[in-house]
């Protein structure tokens, strides 16, 4: 990972590029291979709604938008050139894509979205835009020209009537032929385009950057179903009041409280509901399957030596508070004791979990009842 940047290390990296400004790596994944191929792609896109196809030049309009999931027959009839497949959480879908995010570690993992991957031919784009969100760009096939500029992305420089938010006058300050194993990196709001030259693949390691608003709203949807906020307003010992129309200060005062008494009242209350949060999966995600694998069924497994993996779309994430550990998957809390941080780092720490990992640790019998329970659960499954 520490050669990732070049001659930068990653603390510079952090310290001087990440959401500050955009950085080129040439050869950052040097000989780096595509897991899947460009028609294993089209499959994945027939398979989730996750995917667009977005046509440039050749279709029913100027920069048409045709969303999955696809067929086959989508494919027949789309231009020579000037088309972009999309396809957007690829990471949720197949294991071995996951291994493309390892070396972007270095953020934590509650940080990260989403691996998407877009296969396009020559002249394929999705136009002159700006992100969100930061990102990396991985070429993985093919070159791609990239530019970007510092101008600001105005309101009023956007493409009307259109799906994509394009903008519509794009002056280039800096530009890169990109070839396979170099990789861009992008900090949010920085316009740029990416034009295919030939047939290319890019991979796109996007990062989460929660609005505020839907933090709120979300926050407020969970304290709804808290029993303590059926109570009313009240106010007995009130006072004669001269003016009927008057808000008075002391009314005032009384509902503010009302309302401020509604939020959590202290900081753990706070950092629970963020691990249940930043471990939820994404709402379209496919809900975990269930196992009813039974402790001795799963010694067995063990003593065969077999390889157990995370699945594609859950999070793991952990907090220490005192002599407790707050480990939250997928939404939910389990409170441990201090003594079992190795094995929950355990369990954060990897995708795919094999003998030689946990032989040791699961000779313990709070870790392999853990274990067993996130098993149960369909968080983790026997790799087959």
């Amino acid at each position: 990972m520490s050669g990732m940047f070049g001659d930068i290390s990653v603390e510079e990296f952090l310290r001087d590029y990440w959401q500050k400004k955009p950085l080129l790596i040439r050869q950052a994944l040097p000989g780096f291979q595509s897991p899947i191929t460009q028609d294993e792609l089209a499959g994945l896109a027939c398979e989730t709604d996750a995917s667009r196809i977005v046509i440039e030049k050749g279709g029913k309009c100027p920069w048409e938008v045709r969303h999955g999931a696809f067929d086959d027959d989508s494919f027949a009839d789309l231009p020579e050139t000037h088309w972009t497949l999309l396809v957007n959480d690829t990471d949720q879908h197949l294991p071995e894509l996951k291994a493309v995010m390892e070396p972007f570690r270095f953020i934590p993992d509650w940080r990260v979205d989403d691996l998407m991957i877009s296969f396009a031919v020559e002249g394929g784009s999705v136009g002159p835009h700006m992100d969100n969100y930061d990102v990396f760009l991985i070429q993985a096939q093919g070159q791609r020209r990239w530019q970007i500029t510092t101008q600001p992305a105005t309101p009023d420089n956007f493409l009307p009537d259109l799906e994509l938010r394009i903008m519509r006058e794009f002056q280039p300050e800096q530009e890169w032929v990109v070839n396979p194993g170099d990789m861009l990196y992008l900090p949010p709001n920085v316009p740029h385009y990416g034009v295919a030259l030939n047939e290319c693949m890019t991979y796109s390691v996007g990062f989460r950057a929660p609005l505020q608003s839907d933090m709120l709203e979300k926050l407020v949807d969970d304290l709804l179903e808290e029993p303590r906020l059926q109570q009313r307003f009240r106010d007995e010992g009130r006072s004669l009041q001269e003016h009927p129309g008057e808000l008075t200060e002391a009314d005032m005062d009384r509902l503010i409280d009302f309302v401020l008494d509604a939020l959590p009242q202290d900081t753990h209350a706070l950092q629970k509901w963020l691990g249940k949060y930043l471990s939820e999966p994404k709402a379209d995600a496919e809900a975990p399957e269930p196992s009813d694998i039974s402790k001795a069924e799963l010694a067995k497994l063990i003593t065969r030596k077999k390889t157990f993996e995370k699945t594609p779309n859950i999070r793991f994430l952990y907090f220490l508070s005192g002599s407790d550990i707050y480990f939250f998957t997928n939404g939910l809390q389990h409170i441990l004791p201090i003594e079992q941080l190795d094995f929950v780092r355990f369990l954060c720490s990897s995708n795919q979990y094999k003998h030689a990992g946990y032989k040791d640790l699961l000779q313990n019998k709070e870790y392999l009842d853990l274990f067993l329970t996130l098993i149960q659960e369909g968080l983790i499954y026997i790799n087959e």
